[in-house]
């Protein structure tokens, strides 16, 4: 009996966890994320962004990238563009930046799966000048100060 119990009860809580999954909207991209980039196909392209999706799936924030292989410092600055939801928790976002500003624009295209609590993605993205990589992100709080945790 104490097995059959033990089974049952085991079964109940698998079955909840994942009732617990519900579908995605474009409701829940709305926020501030922190993300990185890795190249995968380019030396020493890295990089990392701090953005805001807001309600509709505008994209503001900025971006830092790192050195390239000739040791010349990559891209910080402002960031744009774009971002929807799909009821499977995926997701795509275009990031646009103007390194030059009227000479040099870059779209950065990114497929996105966000995890079932709709905290955090991993995914993958490429751009205009053929850089092709993965990215991972999660979701922070702006008002939390960034010191050191006890």
């Amino acid at each position: 009996m104490k097995k059959l119990l033990f089974i049952a009860s085991t079964l109940l809580l698998s079955s909840s966890a994942f009732a617990a999954i519900t579908p995605c909207t474009q409701a829940n991209l709305v926020g501030n994320y922190v993300m990185f980039q890795a190249a995968i196909n380019h030396n020493n392209h890295e990089g990392r962004c701090v953005i805001n999706i807001a309600t509709g799936g505008a994209l503001t924030g900025t971006c830092e990238f790192g050195h390239d292989a000739t040791n010349t410092a990559g891209f910080s600055g402002p960031v744009y563009g774009t971002a929807s939801m799909n009821t499977n928790c995926s997701a795509t976002a275009t990031i646009s930046f103007d390194p030059v500003p009227s000479v040099v624009h870059i779209d950065s295209y990114f497929n996105l799966q966000f995890s079932p609590n709709k905290e955090s993605f991993v995914g993958n993205f490429t751009n205009t000048f053929g850089v092709e990589g993965i990215t991972n992100g999660t979701r922070f709080s702006t008002v939390l100060p960034a010191t050191t945790a006890p």
